[in-house]
């Protein structure tokens, strides 16, 4: 097994200012850092990805780049990772906290960190991402996705299919805390299971765009809002055996194990949602095919 090692190009720090213990100081010291890796399109790519306090971008990524990363980053709480394993496609990218040490707030300064990763659209790709209390957009379209599991906790998420992925997605994992996820044109992810969890957030689901198989949909949160968009045409079934809270949508039928749309026995394209949760606020709009 191969370790590949790290490779920095500051913007505009030096080598050995990233390398140097910073001075301690009450001032914030941010530094920024860029790292590329050029493409190989017979490997996949597994990513356990870490980023916290500040705005994060994930972005397909163009011109034979395997995986990139631009970072500007609290140098004081946090140092760059990037540990990458040729010959198992594992990549550990992102940020680390210095010694360990907790987070520490002086300023609303100190939260504006900044992130942009970029993964190879046609490497197969499993992706990890915790992202803290951070305000994340995602962009996946195209990509060829196998499993995603994004991680927030008091922060926003956007996650976006924006075009068909080229994969064949497994599972797709949101879990969101106290934080709040948008998930646009969930048809186009091609998984075949997604899952919400979480305690008090709140999700909203588009299943817009192009569908690519039925989807089986799992929403295990304590409490919170879930806002599903579901093109007109689509069968649903809602199993809502362990749901409280009642359910008032257009379009649905009650059943013994929950509701089902008008249709979904004849429904060429179905979503399954399954509610494993007592009182979340559901709403549930249909939207143009």
């Amino acid at each position: 097994m191969s370790t590949v090692p790290i490779r920095l190009a500051l913007l505009p720090a030096t080598v050995a200012a990233l390398l140097a213990a910073p001075a301690p100081s009450a001032a914030q010291t941010m530094r920024s850092v860029s790292i590329a890796r050029a493409g190989d399109s017979g490997r996949s790519l597994r990513v356990s990805l870490e980023f916290n306090g500040g705005d994060a971008l994930i972005v397909p990524a163009t011109g034979g780049t395997l995986y990139a990363m631009r970072l500007r980053y609290d140098a004081d709480r946090y140092q760059p990772v990037q540990r990458y394993d040729a010959d198992s496609g594992r990549l550990r990218i992102g940020v680390e906290r210095v010694g360990g040490m907790g987070l520490r707030v002086t300023s609303r300064t100190q939260l504006q960190q900044t992130a942009r990763f970029e993964f190879a659209p046609d490497v197969p790709l499993d992706l990890s991402a915790d992202f803290g209390a951070s305000e994340v957009s995602i962009d996946l379209g195209g990509m060829a996705l196998r499993t995603l599991d994004i991680r927030t906790a008091a922060s926003h998420a956007t996650v976006d299919f924006s075009r068909p992925i080229s994969g064949a997605c497994r599972s797709a994992t949101f879990a969101i805390g106290a934080s709040h996820i948008v998930v646009l044109h969930a048809a186009q992810s091609g998984c075949a299971a997604i899952t919400v969890e979480g305690g008090a957030g709140g999700a909203a689901l588009r299943f817009d765009g192009a569908w690519q198989r039925n989807i089986a949909l799992v929403v295990d949160m304590t409490m919170g809002r879930l806002s599903l968009a579901i093109p007109r045409g689509v069968g649903v079934h809602i199993d809502g055996r362990r749901f409280l809270a009642p359910l008032d949508a257009l379009g649905f039928a009650r059943t013994p194990t929950g509701w089902t749309s008008v249709g979904y026995a004849t429904s060429a394209r179905r979503l399954d949602v399954s509610l494993k949760a007592s009182m979340v606020d559901i709403d549930v709009n249909w939207i143009a095919p």
